[in-house]
């Protein structure tokens, strides 16, 4: 129900741009200079809330098939495995995650795989990310979808847009037109606090969907193990990304990576899984609580992968060049954020 309602919302929101086209176009029609700047006004809303596809992830490495035809074989089995949708492209980012999402007016494929996360995985591990991304293919996220998906991008491209930057200094009239912004932005936002909420039930079901054809691709064993390392040693990784060390240090930035999560103690690891194990399920987060998600997988019966790791070798020499671009680009924001 609370799907079915999501997209109700959705297309009640996909409403708003052609009713404010309409409302401009009236308006303006009148000729009179209040009709004008307002009919402008809601011509902008319009434009602004009109349905657009989820662009290409910002500072990722594109990989093509002759890039990586090792990777691509991997994921190619993956699919076949879980029957899901053959994967259009590859990209390569600085995320401490990894994605699906179909992008662009075409809405082709794209599995993004965040390079800090997958360094710190064993080779079974990155099997079982890429089999849970794969199995979230097939099962259709509403949030990446045409519908919902657009309807959330453009309601946060308006959250943007009216949100309150006055500072001292713009002047009276800036001030007057960011506080009627504001007030535009409250129901904005109470949108699209409504719209996640009511698609945070479905999302959170969709990942213990997807965790168990992950378990049926890579093993149980290995799925649960992903699901250690997102809870205890992901988040020194994206400590590390945060640092300044990434902004002046000189040395191999993956080389580093490695090393700061390999000497973090084995009581502090013991302290996070600790912590993860008394995390309760809440309505307003798309995923549920680790520790359920992985009592699930565990009582499984997959205890044997079905998808070979044996290439991940190959795989890495395919991957270097674009994780270079990828450490590149963090540093130069890194550094632009230092001296910003």
């Amino acid at each position: 129900m609370s799907r079915t309602a999501g997209y109700a919302l959705a297309f009640v929101v996909h409403l708003l741009a052609p009713a404010f086209l309409v409302t401009g176009i009236y308006l303006i029609a009148g000729l009179t200079i209040g009709g004008i700047l307002f009919g402008l006004v809601a011509l902008d809303l319009a434009w602004l809330l009109r349905p657009r596809p989820a662009p290409f992830p910002a500072s990722a490495v594109p990989l093509t098939r002759s890039d990586a035809p090792h990777l691509y074989a991997l994921i190619d089995g993956i699919g076949v495995a879980l029957a899901a949708p053959r994967t259009d492209l590859v990209a390569i980012s600085g995320e401490v995650n990894a994605s699906f999402r179909a992008y662009g007016p075409r809405r082709r494929r794209l599995v993004e795989i965040g390079y800090p996360l997958w360094l710190i995985l064993t080779p079974e591990e990155r099997v079982a990310l890429l089999a849970h991304e794969m199995a979230h293919s097939r099962n259709g996220d509403a949030r990446h979808g045409l519908v919902v998906g657009s309807a959330l991008r453009s309601l946060h491209e308006l959250r943007v847009v009216t949100r309150f930057g006055w500072r001292p200094g713009d002047g009276g009239s800036v001030l007057v037109t960011r506080c009627l912004l504001a007030l535009l932005g409250v129901p904005v936002r109470a949108l699209i606090f409504l719209l996640e909420l009511l698609l945070n039930h479905s999302s959170q079901q969709a990942e213990y969907r997807a965790d168990e054809m992950q378990a049926q691709v890579a093993g149980s064993a290995a799925t649960a193990s992903l699901l250690d390392v997102l809870s205890t040693r992901a988040p020194s990784v994206s400590d590390f990304l945060g640092s300044s060390a990434v902004a002046v240090g000189t040395w191999n930035l993956w080389t580093a990576l490695r090393s700061h999560v390999d000497a973090i103690p084995q009581a502090e690891l013991d302290q996070r899984r600790e912590a993860a194990r008394v995390e309760r399920t809440r309505v307003d987060t798309t995923h549920p609580p680790t520790h359920l998600r992985m009592r699930r997988v565990l009582a499984l019966p997959y205890p044997t992968p079905r998808i070979s790791a044996a290439a991940m070798e190959q795989i890495e020499e395919e991957l270097e060049q674009a994780a270079g671009r990828v450490a590149r680009s963090l540093r130069e924001n890194a550094q632009s954020a230092r001296y910003r």
